[in-house]
């Protein structure tokens, strides 16, 4: 029973890595989509606090097991909401009518 106690939580552990590292995916995606106007350096700040965290958490993961990552996938989920606010007003700035009267 221990056994299949500790497969359950390596698996659940992987979940939350998974989800983890697929958000920080998506972030850079975005990164590499808009990156280089307005928000090029809040972008690279917000990436670097993300890997700086994932690399802590993987150390805390040793210790501590799938709460370390739970904790981390809200900080992701965070950082992912953050890009995808950055994609809609780059997106909006791309499109924005000419202007008839300066």
């Amino acid at each position: 029973m221990d056994t299949q106690h500790n497969i359950i939580k390596l698996y659940k552990m992987n979940i939350h890595e998974k989800r983890v590292n697929s958000l920080n995916g998506y972030c850079w995606d975005i990164f590499n989509e808009y990156g280089g106007y307005d928000y090029n350096d809040e972008m690279l700040y917000q990436l670097q606090g993300l890997r700086d965290s994932i690399a802590e958490c993987e150390d805390d993961a040793v210790k501590f097991g799938d709460k370390a990552w739970e904790g981390m996938v809200e900080e992701a989920e965070t950082t992912y909401t953050w890009f995808k606010h950055i994609e809609k007003i780059r997106e909006l700035q791309e499109d924005i009518p000419t202007s008839l009267y300066c």
